[in-house]
């Protein structure tokens, strides 16, 4: 299906990813629109400013991520200098393609269809990378004090917003895969984990597993116990503190 075709039937702004926002509108009022290669060439400036301000909600930034602005200089929103813009064509070329296929391979109608959008992936941040990934990387290049640091930070700015999971599990996403080969990292990922949220008797049972990793067999029994005491109910740390007790 086309892209115009798309844009006409009123779905093409929910598909898009990005390129820039509101600033558009400042130009001239009968100043049409230049250098379209994704959107219809035939839009009003109105009508691709609706667009951009999507793209703006959904990653959280201004006209200049995408967008030539100089200082002291009219912004030049026709330019391709820069990556970002032609890396945003990119992406909505391919939301607008996935989006067209999913009634078909859903079997549903379109109009049920849940369609994807810049939010969907970035959710108000540039780079949609989870929390878990982030903070894995800081700890792994700069040390656990950095990833704590920058854990407090994200939390800041970013807490109540759908950025980044700030419950029990983002922290749990980050330490689980580092058990193995990075079980020091795991273990200190776990025990804040368990400051902030010390009724998580996942917490526990992970930490009980990096312990276990580290031969500490004492401090597995109890971080267990401690999980056993919040939920005497947990079927995986009931089994796993009485194997540990054998």
């Amino acid at each position: 299906m086309a892209v115009s075709s798309i844009a006409r039937r009123g779905g093409f702004a929910a598909a898009l990813l990005f390129i820039a926002g509101a600033a558009f509108a400042q130009g001239p009022a009968q100043e049409a629109p230049k250098n379209l290669k994704v959107l219809p060439k035939d839009w009003s400036r109105q009508q691709v400013v609706a667009v951009m301000q999507n793209f703006t909600a959904g990653l959280g930034v201004g006209c200049d991520f995408c967008h030539v602005m100089t200082q002291g200089a009219p912004p030049d929103f026709a330019s391709d200098d820069k990556n970002e813009k032609n890396l945003a064509r990119a992406m909505m070329k391919i939301t607008t393609d996935l989006n067209a296929r999913l009634p078909q391979d859903f079997g549903m109608a379109p109009a049920d269809v849940t369609r994807i959008g810049c939010i969907t992936c970035h959710r108000g941040v540039p780079e949609p990378k989870q929390l878990s990934e982030i903070l894995a990387k800081t700890s792994a290049d700069k040390g656990f004090p950095a990833a704590s640091a920058q854990y407090d930070d994200l939390k800041k700015k970013f807490y109540g917003a759908q950025a980044y999971d700030f419950s029990e599990t983002g922290l749990l996403a980050t330490a689980t895969p580092l058990i193995q080969m990075r079980t020091d990292e795991a273990i200190q990922f776990l025990n804040m984990n368990i400051k902030l949220f010390p009724q998580s008797v996942r917490s526990y049972v992970a930490l009980a597993q990096a312990q276990q990793v580290k031969k500490d067999v004492p401090g597995a029994i109890a971080s267990l116990e401690k999980a056993v005491a919040i939920d005497p109910k947990n079927a995986q740390a009931t089994r796993m503190l009485a194997d540990l007790k054998k």
